[in-house]
């Protein structure tokens, strides 16, 4: 996949973004490639409300299945922007050398977002079970994988003895209860659906973690090139969001409105299922983190300051 990045990057460089100039003093339209994830959500929100042509922008979403993937097209210049996980941006940063700056957090994972869940008549009963166990992620070296390993090793369990699965969400969870994986790591939906299929939650990965209350876990990003030519674009989009974002928290029902139409959630699942966190605007210090645990784990190897990385916000949101 890295290898994919780098050669993206080199057709970016030769070709330019897809879309045309706009005319002076109107905004480019903007394409963004997002996953079906909750975190999302906002962002879906503030699309079908209009909230964005409402400020003079046009957006517009295409689907992708992971953060690499939308990674691949950003630099290919197929979109414009793209929502990625932030252990694949802070990846394709330190070891492919892409010039990717973040726009703003799509989310944080909170307290009861997501857990390391097994079965109920399994023989994993407590962290220190899993031992030489079967278990799932989503992707080598990603937020689920980097989380698990830290629950882990808080709970002094040796994460090289783990016999790791890498598998989509949604197929998790039947895997664990037919027996062919002994736990999983899962964010909402994926919980709430698993509980019902008799999976039980073993350990919340964000405080078992050591994590306090939170942990980002995903972001908007775009190139540096594009970054400069449309500050004005980024700006919009900012401001935008955030007012969606501040929308989804005090009234998590757009949440679960979304989740159903746009991420064919079962209704039921949707009305329980416990929220992640929607930022304003990126913190550095947060993302951060997410470097030093890298780096401690040996997936990166050089140094990456974040706050170099994050557009600011405009003065008032």
């Amino acid at each position: 996949m890295l290898g994919s990045l780098l050669g993206a990057a080199l057709l970016l460089s030769a070709t330019g973004c897809g879309a045309s100039d706009p005319a002076p003093g109107r905004l480019a339209p903007m394409e963004v490639v997002v996953m079906p994830v909750l975190d999302t959500a906002p962002l879906r929100w503030a699309v079908e409300r209009g909230y964005f042509t409402e400020a003079g922008l046009s957006v517009s979403l295409e689907p992708a299945e992971s953060g690499q993937i939308g990674i691949t097209k950003l630099m290919a210049g197929d979109v414009h922007m793209a929502y990625a996980g932030d252990v694949a941006i802070i990846t394709a940063v330190a070891k492919a050398n892409l010039p990717l700056r973040i726009v703003t957090e799509a989310a944080m994972a909170g307290p009861k977002h997501m857990w390391i869940m097994a079965r109920n008549d399994g023989s994993v009963r407590s962290v220190a079970d899993l031992a030489g166990k079967r278990i799932a992620h989503n992707g080598v070296n990603g937020v689920s994988d980097m989380l698990t390993r830290t629950v882990l090793a808080t709970h002094r369990v040796d994460a090289s003895k783990i016999q790791w699965s890498t598998q989509k969400f949604q197929n998790m969870a039947g895997l664990v209860k037919d027996g062919e994986l002994d736990a999983a790591l899962l964010t909402e939906p994926y919980v709430t659906d698993a509980a019902d299929k008799g999976l039980f939650p073993l350990i919340d990965p964000v405080a078992g973690g050591g994590f306090e209350q939170s942990i980002s876990v995903g972001s908007y990003t775009v190139t540096g090139d594009w970054a400069k030519e449309h500050p004005a674009e980024i700006a919009v989009f900012q401001r935008v969001l955030s007012r969606a974002a501040a929308e989804a928290t005090t009234n998590p029902g757009l949440v679960r409105e979304i989740a159903v139409k746009d991420m064919k959630v079962d209704p039921g699942i949707a009305q329980r299922m416990t929220m992640p966190l929607y930022p304003l605007e990126a913190s550095a210090a947060q993302l951060q983190r997410w470097v030093e645990l890298m780096r401690g784990y040996g997936v990166i190897d050089k140094p990456v300051r974040m706050s170099e990385l994050i557009i600011p916000p405009p003065p008032t949101q």
